[in-house]
This record gives structure tokens, C-alpha cells and sequence, in this order.
């Protein structure tokens, strides 16, 4: 086997496995700011109710991150 570089085979490790997590949450409140700058009928509201989104979609993924450990630990039996 040759010792070339395969991007999407072998990707580089650009930080540890700790990190990308984390990453999450400036996700989740840039998709909560856009989407309620495009829903919200005055800009005056979007920092509110773009806070509460953000809340709602981190918990909905530590929800579907328990729920799916559960699931896994469950098969793995």
C-alpha cells in the first residue's frame, strides 16, 4: 500500500477528540441567530428569542445523545 495522503480515508487529526464538542454551540447560535433574524418581525426580539432556541436545540441534543447511549449500551448487551 503506498504512503500517499487520503483526504476522506485518513483525515489529519486537527485537534483532539475532546474539542469538536464544543464546537457545537457556536453552531447552534449562529443557525438560532439567522433563523430568527429571517422569523422575527422587529430585530429588537431576536436576541431573546434567539437565546431560547439556542437553549432548546443544545438540550435537544444532549437529549438525542442520552437517549442514543442508552440505546447503544442496550445492544450492546
Amino acid at each position: 500500500m503506498p504512503l500517499a495522503y487520503r483526504p476522506f480515508l485518513d483525515p489529519i487529526p486537527v485537534w483532539p477528540d475532546a474539542v469538536w464538542p464544543w464546537l457545537l454551540i457556536p453552531l447552534c447560535v449562529a443557525v438560532s441567530l439567522v433563523y430568527k433574524a429571517i422569523k422575527c418581525g422587529s430585530m429588537k426580539e431576536v436576541p431573546r428569542e434567539a437565546a431560547v432556541i439556542t437553549v432548546w436545540i443544545i438540550l435537544g441534543m444532549i437529549g438525542a445523545a442520552i437517549a442514543l447511549a442508552v440505546l447503544v449500551r442496550a445492544l450492546e448487551r
